[in-house]
């Protein structure tokens, strides 16, 4: 049932209500160039959600984003198209509703945060956008970033904040549409997530 998939996806639903690299004019950085930001700091150094970065793939997300619109991310959304499970227990697989059998292909958005869930393709509607205030910075994905076939990582990755900075959300972007939304809660710097996940920095944290 519906339902029961959707259980996997409250906790996020819970806590959101608190072009090609050679069409870019924007000089990748190292990650060196980043300086150690606290996630209780991050609203002082991020740019405003009408910042672009020159970057086609990367741009129509920023502007779905600075939209409020969440019609104008569903748009955006790409899914993945995996098998379900019967295996009990957080993360893994996408669950098999009732009447489907374990190895039933499903289309899914995957999300990351303490445990990972997903959103299927009927169930777009319950996505209800984000509730965010600045981009904190854009990065090109490294290949040592988590991923696998039910948690692709995206080509490039923005990181988001709101202004209570009870979350940052990241969408990993792949192809102009978001692969994978992340979200992180705990006291884990963003400079260190940077640094683990990017290859070079596209946008920078502001000053």
């Amino acid at each position: 049932m519906k339902a029961r998939s959707l259980i996997f996806f409250l906790p996020v639903l819970l806590m959101l209500a608190c072009a090609s690299p050679a069409a870019s004019t924007r000089e990748v950085m190292p990650t060196s160039s980043i300086t150690e930001t606290g996630i209780g700091e991050v609203e002082a150094q991020s740019h405003p959600l009408s910042t672009r970065t020159g970057i086609p793939d990367i741009d129509v997300v920023l502007d779905a984003v600075e939209s409020g619109d969440p019609n104008a991310l569903h748009e955006l959304f790409r899914y993945t198209r995996t098998s379900c499970t019967n295996a009990e227990g957080l993360g893994g697989p996408p669950k098999c509703r009732d009447g489907e059998a374990a190895g039933t292909m499903v289309e899914v958005l995957p999300f990351l945060g303490p445990e990972g869930s997903f959103l299927r393709v009927d169930e777009v509607g319950d996505f209800p956008g984000l509730n965010v205030t600045g981009l904190y910075a854009v990065y090109q994905v490294s290949e040592k970033a988590y991923s696998d076939e039910d948690y692709p990582a995206g080509e490039y990755a923005a990181i988001f904040v709101s202004d209570s900075n009870l979350s940052t959300v990241i969408l990993q972007i792949t192809e102009g549409g978001i692969v994978r939304i992340d979200y992180v809660f705990d006291p884990e710097t963003l400079k260190t997530i940077v640094e683990r996940d990017a290859s070079g920095l596209i946008l920078p944290p502001g000053a």
